[in-house]
């Protein structure tokens, strides 16, 4: 385990630290300027996305099964789980953002799943060949994904009301 930590480039050290503040900071209720509140979703959307595309590389089934993901997480959580406590004020130009963990774990999830099918890809476990990997894997990344995007989508709702 020590020998895999230390082949590992200090960028991602770096990333995960970058993320383990923006998801800390997303425990703690505040108001955010409208177009910083969409920076963590797109984010998160492009880093699963990037999981996906460096795993499997742009191939149709991988991208459809995460993009599936994608769109039923978000439909999901956009209909059944919205946060009602997000609202937006047209006189901030801002979104008032209750606190939750849940962003946090998400994104953890995200980045240590990408980490560790970096790993096995370094390893070159045949399990990462597996069709059967490569659709759970991207269909996950989509899911995960899917969280952001139901997120943002609520606060475009949000602001509309507005």
């Amino acid at each position: 385990m020590l020998q895999i930590v230390s082949h590992t480039p200090l960028w991602v050290f770096a990333l995960f630290a970058a993320l383990l503040v923006f998801g800390f900071m997303q425990t703690r209720s505040r108001h955010v300027n409208k177009l910083l509140a969409y920076v963590l979703p797109i984010g998160m959307v492009a880093l699963s996305l990037v999981g996906v595309q460096s795993s499997f590389g742009l191939k149709v089934i991988p991208i459809a099964f995460w993009a599936t993901g994608l769109a039923l997480v978000t439909a999901i959580g956009y209909v059944f789980c919205r946060d009602t406590r997000v609202c937006f004020d047209p006189s901030r130009n801002a979104y008032y953002l209750p606190g939750s963990w849940l962003p946090l774990i998400v994104i953890m999830a995200i980045f240590f799943i990408k980490y560790v099918v970096a790993v096995m890809l370094a390893l070159k476990m045949d399990i990462v060949a597996s069709p059967a990997f490569a659709l759970a894997l991207s269909l996950a990344y989509g899911c995960f994904s899917g969280y952001f995007a139901a997120r943002a989508a609520n606060l475009l709702a949000q602001a509309r009301k507005a």
